[in-house]
């Protein structure tokens, strides 16, 4: 990250008139009241939206913006920052290498929050901006992730008949994408990582987005016969009915009809 002054977020958007004095006033009197940071206050309060402050922000400090929800986040690149830091200042961790630690956050004014995770993880910190909105959704992934993996780790009381996995994916017809979807897109790119790793090969999976890994994984599975054309086709209806973007049964039963032809 670029050398800048440090000022407080606050001042810095009642500097670039991004905000007035009795606007930055009543924030700091909210924050003095209920706590929080200045810029969730900020957002809150309807001063400024989480995207043009995410905007500005980048454009101030010539930082690029991180699209956490089209980025897949392994695991274990969230292990690498102790869980109550990750909590407290609302960060993610996007990238590392044995020496950086590549992170995304709303304020880059937190000194605080970069202060503790380079004396945490003893690595260069580097930033990148995210909204608050994304970066909670991020935080909140990582959250169930860890928990389905304690519950997969924890111990069965005897007694209890543990089914064991097949070894592979063979999802039921009926709930075939679902299946995926709880199959978790962060252990599949561990495995390109993992397979990556081991012929020796390059490859910085950070930059491989969910459109990317389902682009190699949709085809497979239609190929492969684990879902059908048809399937497929009812998964995509359902998405575009939910987004209000298709209406009207006999419309889609036409549509699937003229698809299975």
């Amino acid at each position: 990250m670029a050398a800048f002054e440090r000022l407080k977020l606050g001042e810095l958007l009642l500097r670039k008139k991004l905000i007035t004095k009795e606007q930055l006033q009543t924030a700091v009197e909210y924050q003095k009241s209920l706590g929080g940071k200045i810029g969730n206050i900020i957002v809150k309060l309807g001063f400024i939206s989480d995207d043009q402050l995410t905007r500005e922000l980048a454009r101030y400090y010539g930082i690029g913006v991180a699209d956490l929800a089209n980025q897949i986040l392994p695991l274990d690149l969230f292990k690498q920052v102790p869980r109550e830091i990750l909590d407290k200042h609302q960060v993610v961790p996007i990238h590392a290498t044995s020496t950086v630690l590549t992170i995304a956050l709303s304020d880059p004014t937190d000194y605080e929050a970069l202060d503790e995770l380079q004396f945490a993880t003893g690595k260069k910190i580097e930033t990148t901006l995210a909204t608050r909105d994304s970066i909670k959704r991020a935080l909140a992934e990582f959250t169930g992730q860890l928990d389905r993996e304690l519950e997969k780790d924890r111990p069965v009381p005897e007694g209890t008949n543990k089914i064991k996995s097949a070894g592979k994916l063979r999802p039921a017809s009926a709930g075939s994408m679902r299946a995926l979807a709880d199959a978790g897109e962060s252990a599949l790119i561990e495995i390109v990582r993992e397979k990556a790793d081991a012929s020796g090969a390059k490859i910085n999976t950070s930059m491989l987005t969910r459109n990317d890994l389902r682009a190699a994984v949709v085809p497979l599975l239609v190929k492969k016969g684990i879902i059908t054309e048809n399937e497929l086709f009812d998964s995509v209806i359902e998405i575009l009915k939910k987004k209000g973007v298709i209406e009207g049964r006999e419309l889609v039963d036409r549509a699937k009809d003229n698809a299975a032809e």
